[in-house]
């Protein structure tokens, strides 16, 4: 049920990260109509939010929160080995090595084997990190106080 849930979280994330890059495209040339040397710039700056954009979308709010949009709506969560968000530079590696992984035909093979088998993947193992579900259950306080007394039996 995970595995379905990691591939779902990822392509709505990979939906809206490249649904939103026109917008970035669009601003970025209504300012470079401005500047003077826009039409040096834009070259550079088009390269710089195609690539950069992806990986900027994918790791703020998986360092600061530990989910980003699909995982928010799949109800995963990314941890550290402390059950904690992973913190900004910890998902930079672990976005970066994800979209080398994916984005080569062979080592997207692989993570979906590794996923299948092991539960994890290799960039979360290198990167101490782990994919968890965390489903919204909300007891009331008479369903803790039976659960704890049926835990102590």
């Amino acid at each position: 049920m995970v595995i379905g849930l990691r591939i779902l979280a990822l392509m709505i994330d990979v939906a809206f990260c490249f649904g939103t890059l026109p917008m970035l495209l669009t601003g970025a040339t209504l300012c470079f109509e401005l500047c003077p040397f826009g039409i040096v710039l834009f070259p550079f700056l088009f390269h710089l939010i195609i690539f950069m954009w992806p990986l900027l979308y994918l790791a703020i709010p998986t360092g600061l929160w530990g989910k980003t949009l699909g995982k928010l709506i799949c109800r995963l969560s990314v941890t550290d080995y402390r059950e904690r968000a992973p913190g900004f530079w910890h998902a930079l590696g672990r976005e970066v090595l994800k979209c080398l992984a994916i984005g080569s035909g062979i080592g997207a093979v692989i993570t979906l084997f590794q996923v299948i088998y092991q539960g994890e993947t290799w960039y979360d193992n290198l990167c101490g990190t782990s994919v968890d579900f965390k489903p919204y259950i909300r007891l009331t306080q008479t369903q803790k106080n039976w659960r704890k007394l049926y835990k102590k039996r």
